[in-house]
């Protein structure tokens, strides 16, 4: 028989289970829901990202297409080209009531206002035969332009070296210039490979050639990056005087000082001066130049036919750009020669 103490000792015993099973099932379910909420979480943060990667996919793509048609009517409105066109102020415009959501950044680079690096060799027919050139003026351009300072350069012999070996990287013979580098040279390294002896194809090719490495070719936090001057595109070898930067400009003529490139900037970036900017040769009629100096025509334009786009797609916390390159042939007809996302 039970007594009464028994009883209520069993009672306390069943309620204590009890309360045990209760948090025991508390504690289960809880963790089910954190579990199930992670993964609801993830799947909606996948879900979102997706979305917002989709919309910043479609915001650059319209980017690069509102940046062709630009270029496109700027082009058939008038037949030079010049820093205070619609096409090179478009980064400064607000495009954000294009999309209910998101912003969009343009930036459009006249590549035809930099030095062609395939330019630095010439062809020309001898007896039937191909031959480079040993020498041409965009060899003396660049050789100033890399003793501006701007660089990661200081002695004559080190820009000349550069000079040299990029030639030599271009030119289809095997005979080393005096400071270059050819097949011989290359196939010594550590690491052999191949001179290219032709056409440079993209920029970051250079980091291949004799004396160029990364400081020199994409800058420091002192000093500019020799790929912002150069381009890998066009064949005339001329620069777009409107549009080169002033550091480019300036290595045009030895003679050229920082005041006068100064003023030549000035003079080229009022609008009240525009339509003087037509011909190659309009600083002449400036009132500040000097008789003296006169910039070789041909290696002068003041036209441009390639631009490098940048379309940035910005939403939230994410962001997005592509860079495409552009050839504007007959001043209105756009085909895209490359596109990259990065």
């Amino acid at each position: 028989m039970v007594t009464p103490f028994q009883a209520k000792a069993i009672l306390k015993d069943q309620k204590g289970m009890a309360l045990l099973i209760t948090i025991m099932t508390l504690s289960v379910l809880i963790a089910v829901t954190v579990i199930f909420h992670k993964k609801s979480w993830h799947s909606f943060l996948v879900a979102n990202n997706y979305k917002i990667t989709s919309e910043l996919k479609a915001m650059k793509g319209s980017g690069v297409n509102i940046a062709q048609e630009v270029l496109r009517q700027q082009g058939e409105k008038q037949k030079y080209d010049t820093l205070v066109d619609g096409w090179s102020l478009l980064g400064k415009e607000d495009l954000g009531s294009l999309f209910s959501s998101g912003e969009l950044k343009l930036e459009i680079v006249d590549l035809s206002g930099r030095l062609q690096v395939n330019s630095l060799v010439k062809k020309v027919q001898k007896g039937g035969k191909q031959g480079a050139q040993g020498k041409n003026k965009m060899q003396d351009v660049l050789f100033r332009l890399l003793l501006s300072g701007e660089f990661v350069i200081e002695e004559e012999s080190e820009a000349k070296a550069i000079v040299d070996a990029l030639v030599d990287w271009i030119d289809e013979d095997d005979r080393e210039s005096d400071s270059g580098a050819e097949l011989s040279y290359y196939q010594s390294l550590k690491k052999p490979y191949e001179c290219r002896n032709g056409p440079v194809r993209y920029i970051e090719e250079l980091l291949l050639v004799k004396g160029i490495g990364a400081e020199l070719l994409f800058g420091t936090e002192k000093k500019k990056g020799l790929a912002e001057f150069l381009t890998v595109y066009g064949t005339d070898g001329k620069i777009n005087i409107n549009t080169a930067d002033v550091v480019l400009v300036k290595s045009l003529d030895g003679l050229l000082t920082d005041e006068l490139v100064e003023k030549f900037h000035s003079f080229r970036t009022a609008r009240e001066n525009v339509d003087r900017l037509a011909r190659p040769d309009w600083y002449l009629k400036t009132g500040f130049w000097p008789g003296d100096i006169v910039l070789d025509e041909k290696l002068l334009t003041t036209g441009s036919t390639f631009f490098m786009i940048k379309a940035t797609g910005i939403r939230d916390l994410l962001s997005s750009r592509v860079t495409a390159v552009v050839h504007r042939s007959d001043r209105k007809t756009i085909e895209l020669l490359s596109k990259k996302v990065e």
